[in-house]
């Protein structure tokens, strides 16, 4: 039974993220600040944004740095919920889990806050020293802090593109600002395709469940896993190679036509010049202020 709940489980999960895919072309259709913006203009400023929140050294400036980004995502008309469920999900918890042993003072010396365990002695450990006293220390908490604030400001700015942009525009901006053929097309294609072996996964473990009458063994179970793995490689393999064939037989040359037109307007210049000037102001106030 655990086994069957590990396998429902990883099923609804493969859903949820189709599922959270879908929802965020359909907050990209809205009629929101950021939707109305030229899909050049955007990738460009944002890119610079992102660059800029890398340079910020403090937790004030980053976290008004994040903020702008749901004051954005707000006036987008993304919910907030939405928004921040997207960015802290995975990557600023999973550097937060790397960036743990930097708190104690085996890795960051410096003042302790608290002192977790006291030896009788230092132990040496290869090239590494325990001391007398674990402890977490002040710089090493603020040091993981910042590190932290600064992966989630980064996520912020780069989940409100993609929320407020349909990946199809992503990629044809990406071949306007002259990014090279090769990476578009992939990436293109990765996106079209990876709902379709979603899709394939799903189907593989409903026939299965459908034909099973009593639960499988754990042992069983693995090995079906492993052999489903070895199947939707198998069929990638296939597949990739009779897309490839039916796209030549289709005049494909290496790139995919588009037939979006862009065209800047006034409230993309306007968005342009604010953008920058608030990430390079918000450097200066962080220099001059916070350093």
């Amino acid at each position: 039974m655990a086994q069957s709940r590990f396998l429902d489980q990883t099923l609804l999960t493969v859903a949820k993220l189709a599922e959270h895919a879908l929802f965020s072309e359909f907050y990209a259709r809205k009629k929101g600040l950021l939707q109305s913006l030229d899909l050049r203009v955007k990738l460009a400023s944002f890119l610079a944004l992102i660059v800029l929140v890398s340079l910020l050294h403090s937790l004030a400036a980053l976290w008004l740095a994040y903020g702008a980004a749901l004051v954005l995502a707000r006036l987008s008309r993304v919910p907030l919920g939405f928004f921040q469920k997207r960015i802290w999900l995975f990557m600023p918890l999973f550097s937060a889990a790397v960036v743990l042993p930097a708190i104690f003072n085996v890795v960051t010396p410096g003042q302790p806050l608290v002192v977790l365990a006291r030896f009788a002695h230092p132990h040496a450990w290869g090239p590494y020293t325990i001391p007398a006293e674990l402890t977490i220390t002040r710089q090493g908490l603020g040091g993981a802090a910042v590190f932290v604030s600064r992966v989630a400001a980064s996520v912020a700015w780069a989940v409100l593109l993609t929320v407020t942009s349909r990946w199809s525009d992503i990629f044809s901006g990406l071949r306007a600002l002259r990014v090279p053929r090769i990476f578009v097309v992939t990436m293109s294609m990765t996106e079209r395709y990876l709902f379709v072996f979603l899709r394939l996964i799903q189907d593989m473990y409903r026939a299965r469940k459908s034909r099973t009458i009593m639960p499988l063994s754990a042992a069983a179970g693995r090995s079906w896993v492993a052999s489903r793995v070895g199947v939707t490689f198998t069929k990638s393999m296939e597949m990739s190679e009779d897309i490839y064939q039916a796209m030549l037989s289709r005049g494909f040359h290496g790139d995919f036509p588009t037939v979006n037109r862009y065209r800047c307007t006034r409230n993309d210049y306007l968005w342009l010049a604010l953008s920058l000037t608030g990430g390079i102001g918000l450097i200066l106030l962080e220099r001059r202020f916070w350093s």
